[in-house]
């Protein structure tokens, strides 16, 4: 089974694409964790400013969708990282990643105000619970750090998860990378 993009180019015109043949503008400081996966969407959540940066000193920090680099799978990702820029050390590093999940478009990025912390910027990924239905988890990048987002009332569910190999478990979707 092939995977076909429905696209639409700056003049507007739409068409459709082979999806393995479209490649995600990305910068090479981010495409270069894509650990052989194929990278379907790029966002920009928000931008921060870094004085000693040479060139641009407004840098972007990303959420980046990724899959396994075949055609045919009934999701759209099975993971998501996000990049955010390190002040310190002036490099990108990972604040966030779900594997082993399985993700369905559209993705929704924006902001929310949050009473003491102000605006920040969210995003909002389409996941397939334990029960089998999907349902939008909601994040939001806090500085260098993301949390999950619930609703009042609502309860986090367990994540759907993809075993690799079915003699074993698959890893814990949550995974915090220490600085």
């Amino acid at each position: 089974m092939d995977d076909w993009w429905l696209v639409r180019d700056k003049q507007g015109r739409v068409g459709w694409a082979l999806g393995r043949i479209i490649d995600i503008d990305v910068p090479m400081e981010i495409a270069q964790y894509a650990e052989g996966q194929r990278i379907q969407a790029c966002f920009v959540l928000n931008r921060v400013h870094d004085e000693e940066r040479d060139g641009n000193k407004d840098v972007a920090q990303y959420l980046v969708l990724m899959t396994e680099n075949k055609d045919g799978l009934p999701f759209d990702f099975n993971s998501f990282r996000v990049f955010t820029w390190n002040l310190r050390r002036h490099r990108y590093e990972t604040a966030y990643r779900e594997r082993n999940i399985m993700g369905f478009l559209p993705v929704r990025v924006g902001t929310q105000s949050f009473d003491k912390e102000g605006t920040q910027p969210i995003f909002s990924v389409k996941l397939q619970n334990e029960d089998g239905q999907a349902s939008d988890h909601t994040y939001r990048l806090a500085g260098p750090l993301v949390r999950r987002v619930l609703a009042p009332g609502e309860e986090s569910q367990k994540l759907a998860l993809i075993h690799k190999d079915k003699k074993k478990a698959a890893a814990p979707a949550h995974h915090r990378h220490s600085r």
